[in-house]
Formats: structure tokens, C-alpha cells, sequence
């Protein structure tokens, strides 16, 4: 028998999905009515879930008690990709080895890149720095689709990245979140084009 998952449970995977792939125009609202309808569900769990990313700081709330996309910014995302970037070599400094095979299954080399690094500092054990990696992924994961579009060449960068040796892994991890910091601008542009035309088609 197949286990029916919960409602809240189910809100929140969507809508975290949906701001990672930059459905929601920056600083547009989300109407909760608009989300129920897509998801068929009842707003309660749609509001409960939308609570719960606006305390991960995926989304905004209103003054009114309403939700809102994130506005996106340049100095903040240079800035995020730089605190990822010491998440990862706080990682490397532990050294929690490598993952079972067949455990890191995402479709690109740059989708296993990232599931190899949430692993990687996963596995370490310390729940803290854990948190503030989750957090600062989950607001970089609103980049995935612009950063591609500027980088044709992000699948050979992360398996570079992936397959590096320790004595040269920290250089390339220095280097790819530097590369991504310098164009911070570009990409909050690209996302910003993203999700106005993600909103345009719409039905």
C-alpha cells in the first residue's frame, strides 16, 4: 500500500522547488489561493509551508502577513558564494571521505557536485555547520539556472571539482565560488529575466 505523504510535507517540497527554480518573479507576492489551486490543496498547509522557507530565508514576509519571492541582490549572493565557499573548506579540513556508490544520482555533473558536497559536510556530524551550509545552498540553489546559462562549460568545472585531488581541491573550490562572486551582478540579472518570463507564461 502506498503511504499517501502529508499535505504540509508535500506543500513544501513544491514550493521549494518552485523558489529554487525561480517560478515566482523577485519581490513578486505568492498568493497561497494561486499555490492551493496548483497543488490541490488546502491553503493551511500552504501558508504552514511558506512560514517554514520564510524562516529558512528562501522567501519574504510582508508587513500584512503575505509572502513575497525573494528580491534578489548582488552584494548578498558574492557574499553567500563566498560563505559556502569557507563551509566547504571547514569540510575539507575534516575530511569525511567519499559517499557509498550509487548514492549521488543527480542527472548533470553540477547537480552531483552539489548532492556530493551536502554529503560531504552531511557526514562530518556537526549540526551547525550542517545548518548554515543547508541555508546558504538553498538560497544559491535559485542560481543553478542562470549560472548555467553563463557558464557552458559548469558539467566539466564540476567534475574537475569532484574528482580533484585533496592537495588541489581547495584552489578549485576557491576558484569556482570566485568565478561565481565576480559576476554576482550578471547572474542576479539572469535570474531576475528567469523569473519574470517564468511569470509571463503562466497560465
Amino acid at each position: 500500500m502506498t503511504r499517501i505523504r502529508d499535505p504540509f510535507g508535500q506543500a513544501l517540497e513544491a514550493l521549494r522547488q518552485s523558489v529554487a527554480a525561480g517560478r515566482h518573479a523577485p519581490g513578486r507576492p505568492i498568493v497561497i489561493a494561486d499555490e492551493a489551486r496548483t497543488l490541490n490543496l488546502s491553503a493551511t498547509p500552504i501558508r504552514e509551508a511558506l512560514c517554514w522557507l520564510g524562516g529558512e530565508g528562501l522567501v519574504e514576509r510582508g508587513g500584512a502577513g503575505g509572502f513575497f519571492a525573494l528580491r534578489l541582490d548582488a552584494t548578498a549572493l558574492g557574499q553567500r558564494y563566498g560563505f559556502r565557499r569557507l563551509c566547504l573548506l571547514e569540510m575539507m579540513v575534516r575530511d569525511p571521505g567519499e559517499p557509498p556508490p550509487g548514492l549521488i544520482t543527480a542527472s548533470s555533473a553540477a547537480q552531483r557536485l552539489v548532492e556530493l558536497w551536502r554529503w560531504r559536510v552531511r557526514s562530518i556530524g556537526d549540526i551547525a555547520l550542517y545548518e548554515a551550509f543547508a541555508s546558504v545552498q538553498g538560497r544559491l540553489d535559485r542560481f543553478a539556472g542562470a549560472e548555467a546559462r553563463l557558464f557552458p562549460d559548469l558539467d566539466a568545472e564540476a567534475e574537475r571539482l569532484a574528482g580533484a585531488r585533496p592537495d588541489e581541491a581547495a584552489d578549485l573550490i576557491g576558484a569556482y565560488h570566485d568565478r561565481r562572486a565576480a559576476v554576482a551582478a550578471v547572474l542576479v540579472l539572469n535570474a531576475e529575466s528567469e523569473g519574470t518570463s517564468s511569470t509571463e507564461a503562466a497560465p
